[in-house]
């Protein structure tokens, strides 16, 4: 019996490839959204600068309730990757792979004991803790993810069974589903989540729940992967005891500060090393709100998307600024 679709969403032609291509993998990812009908409502409004469609998208998407949305045929294509791959790599790559959105909001961001979504502090984005998944350890810099309903893990493993079967695709994937593979799956047939891919990103989440419904319902079998040496490769991480001389001389810089302004900074030193990023404070201003840093560890970037979310004056690539009473 065919796995139910609803297709009233469904994107326009000109925002997809509508050539058919064959099949020989499936991508699983998460949208960071609230709904399927925010997604598309995004994919559509997706323009370049000249005002032509991005077509990027996926064929499906999950609602929370399990509903399954089709934008368009599996048999075409669109970009869903954003991979920086050799073109002879990644064009080949994107085309082969039938994508599938899980409707959530991902990641979820502390503050205060309480959980928020798209790194944003305000009432409208915070997310019940009995909604989320908390990780023993921090997965690509997130200790919690907004949970996966029990409806959707059920309909992604029928439509993925289903998929499988009608585009002959294997029913394995990567032994180890939360690792970062690289290209080395340029060539790899079967399922894989867009974090494989991506090390910057963190969906599907690592949710067990998950590859544990595909392997019962699709047949899915874990097969073994070896990641490639420059996919695995990292910068040597700080010793237990440089984190620890680290805290004590940021603690020191914290302490000059204005008390409003030292606390705010704390909590974003605290959210940062949630993600592996350390900085060393210095230069702060004597009971002021300016203090100066640098990055020891970690994605620089983090710096700045989390300082908007907490609401930082200013943040640069050298000075944190903490609006004042």
């Amino acid at each position: 019996m065919a796995v139910p679709v609803d297709r009233s969403l469904r994107l326009p032609q000109s925002e997809y490839f509508a050539e058919p291509q064959a099949k020989s993998g499936i991508a699983l990812h998460h949208t960071v959204c609230d709904s399927v009908h925010t997604t598309m409502k995004l994919w559509r409004r997706d323009k370049t600068p000249g005002g032509s469609p991005r077509k990027i998208a996926t064929a499906y998407v999950i609602e929370r309730d399990g509903t399954i949305y089709e934008a368009f045929d599996p048999e075409c294509w669109a970009w869903q990757f954003g991979l920086h791959w050799r073109e002879n790599l990644r064009i080949p790559f994107e085309r082969r792979f039938i994508g599938i959105e899980i409707s959530s909001e991902g990641g979820l961001m502390e503050y205060r004991e309480n959980l928020y979504a798209y790194q944003k502090v305000s009432p409208l984005t915070r997310k019940p803790k009995d909604e989320a998944l908390r990780c023993d350890t921090p997965y690509r810099g997130y200790q919690w993810f907004d949970r996966y309903d029990i409806a959707q893990l059920a309909s992604v493993a029928r439509l993925v069974d289903e998929l499988c079967a009608r585009f002959s695709i294997p029913r394995v994937y990567p032994e180890h589903p939360f690792l970062y593979y690289g290209t080395t799956l340029a060539s790899f047939r079967g399922v894989i989540g867009h974090a494989m891919v991506r090390a910057d990103k963190s969906d599907p989440a690592p949710d067990p729940r998950l590859w544990e419904t595909l392997r019962e319902v699709a047949g899915l079998k874990p097969v073994p992967v070896a990641p490639s040496p420059k996919a695995t490769r990292a910068a040597t991480p700080l010793t237990p005891r440089q984190l620890e001389i680290l805290f004590d001389l940021n603690a020191l810089v914290l302490g000059s500060l204005d008390v409003a302004a030292g606390s705010l900074v704390k909590t974003l030193l605290k959210e940062l090393e949630r993600r592996d990023v350390y900085l060393e404070l210095n230069d702060a201003e004597p009971d002021g709100h300016v203090v100066r840093y640098q990055v020891l560890q970690g994605d620089a970037g983090e710096v700045a998307r989390l300082g908007q979310a907490l609401g930082f004056k200013r943040v640069t690539d050298r000075y944190l600024e903490v609006r004042s009473a």
